[in-house]
């Protein structure tokens, strides 16, 4: 199974949609493109297997390749580099809601395929800077 992950950039950080056929499972707010000089950044376009991991501290969580994560947006902590945070929708300000759901819909989604022995794979596509910014003219990717 493959998910889609397309993103748009922004100065502070990046917006997406996720993905799984034709279908939306729901909206993502990342960590702004390392071409914007921020200290955390996104992962790089691309291709990730995806496997569920688990920790005392941040409970479950899907770990992207050797690097990067999916969890649960707390709106009181920073977001970490790297990470995709699934949100269910925005308020007119901006304001992500129903972090919590979004995060346990999508790992319902994927818990199916993994219980069935089904490999889970991330492709992030995005659109180009939406200004010519010269350190994010370089593409990042093969």
């Amino acid at each position: 199974m493959r998910l889609v992950l397309h993103r748009k950039y922004k100065a502070k950080l990046t917006l997406g949609r996720l993905f799984l056929g034709q279908q939306q499972i729901c909206f993502t707010r990342e960590p702004p493109k390392a071409c914007f000089g921020k200290e955390i950044a996104c992962l790089e376009e691309g291709v990730y297997e995806l496997e569920a991991t688990h920790s005392e501290g941040k409970g479950w969580e899907v770990g992207i390749g050797e690097k990067g994560k999916i969890s649960r947006y707390k709106r009181d902590e920073m977001l970490e580099p790297n990470s995709i945070y699934p949100v269910t929708s925005y308020r007119a300000d901006g304001t992500p809601l129903f972090t919590k759901l979004a995060f346990l819909k999508l790992m319902e989604k994927l818990e199916s395929e993994w219980a069935r022995g089904e490999v889970v794979e991330l492709q992030i596509v995005s659109e180009r800077v939406p200004y010519l910014l010269e350190s994010c003219l370089e593409q990042s990717y093969y």
